[in-house]
């Protein structure tokens, strides 16, 4: 029996051992990051999630002011600020798009414009929180983050509280006792999650409640890949900037 419990601390040992050198770079309390490398393990692993790229999200949403539902195909650069969504139901059509190159713009049932610079401005600030390129962050071990425990808002929970290199708090993660997310938010948003799903190889939220219940959506499927999505999704097309033209 002895000699079981000295094997399993060898290697518990090892373990810790491997993951501090795998994960060194991430700043911040030892047992909060160790937390949030256990949440990525639970939605794939550190392996899997450290080679993405980019991800493609089919939702269906249903907000509570419309008529109708959507579905929504995002497409997310994990790598950077950019993001591509279509909405479309049988009376609505709306595609918007944020990035660097291609500033913040969008396309609604026909009628093109830009952001403003406050909305673009948002756009990039809130990006690097977003919470799947905060998994795949933990994943990488980014030394541009600093991961530290605040408290929950649920009873007898903590949050993983994201902070960027400003020193500023802008996302955290609250966890169950399984490790899993159960709930995501910056400082604009916050949604309780459903249980995790599994697409492929990846374990994700199966359904998401913006914390006023204003709307809801229900994950249909998810993509990764490790490589970059297509640049020109977020810059506009011409032909939408030629269509709303006098």
């Amino acid at each position: 029996m002895k000699i079981l419990i000295y094997f399993c601390l060898i290697l518990s040992c090892r373990q810790l051992a491997y993951t501090q050198e795998k994960h060194g770079n991430i700043r911040g309390d030892s047992s909060a990051v160790a937390e949030a490398i256990a949440m990525v393990e639970t939605m794939g692993g550190v392996e899997i999630w450290a080679q993405l790229k980019s991800i493609h999200f089919v939702h269906e949403w249903y907000p509570c002011y419309r008529v109708d539902s959507y579905i929504e195909n995002e497409i997310l650069d994990l790598t950077g600020p950019r993001s591509w969504v279509e909405r479309k139901s049988e009376i609505n059509l709306a595609i918007r798009a944020y990035s660097i190159e291609g500033k913040y713009w969008s396309y609604n049932n026909g009628n093109f414009a830009y952001g403003n610079e406050n909305v673009f401005k948002s756009s990039l600030e809130r990006a690097p929180f977003n919470f799947y390129r905060l998994v795949r962050a933990v994943a990488i071990g980014d030394s541009s983050y600093e991961i530290r425990f605040g408290e929950g808002d649920i009873p007898q929970t903590r949050r993983l509280e994201f902070f960027g290199a400003d020193r500023v708090m802008h996302g955290w993660i609250i966890l169950n006792a399984n490790k899993e997310p159960i709930v995501k938010a910056t400082t604009e948003y916050r949604y309780t999650l459903g249980p995790l799903k599994r697409f492929g190889n990846l374990w994700i939220p199966s359904w998401g409640v913006y914390d006023n219940g204003l709307t809801r959506y229900e994950m249909i499927s998810v993509s990764g890949s490790n490589q970059l999505p297509d640049s020109s999704l977020f810059v506009p097309p011409q032909k939408f900037i030629n269509k709303t033209k006098p």
